[in-house]
């Protein structure tokens, strides 16, 4: 057997789809986000000084919130129970 070679492109897997067990998981997932969001928009900061690049335009076009510790907290022990992971 010989090997590949590197100049050739690796052949494409097809696509799977995901069973209806994860596509219901993951539009709960969407839900919970949406709500948790609606709850914790407003404790969320918004530090541009994180990003001081003279002439950058970042906080123009790029919004990071973060929510408190807490709040990730919470909607990260309910995203592993959503998904299936705890």
């Amino acid at each position: 057997m010989t090997d590949p070679d590197p100049h050739m492109p690796r052949p494409r897997r097809r696509p799977v789809r995901p069973s209806a067990d994860r596509v219901r998981r993951l539009a709960e997932l969407g839900e919970w986000h949406r709500d948790w969001v609606a709850r914790h928009a407003d404790t969320a900061g918004f530090h541009p000084d994180e990003h001081p690049t003279p002439g950058s335009d970042y906080n123009l076009h790029h919004v990071d919130l973060d929510a408190p510790s807490a709040a990730q907290d919470e909607f990260h022990a309910r995203a592993r129970q959503i998904m299936g992971l705890d």
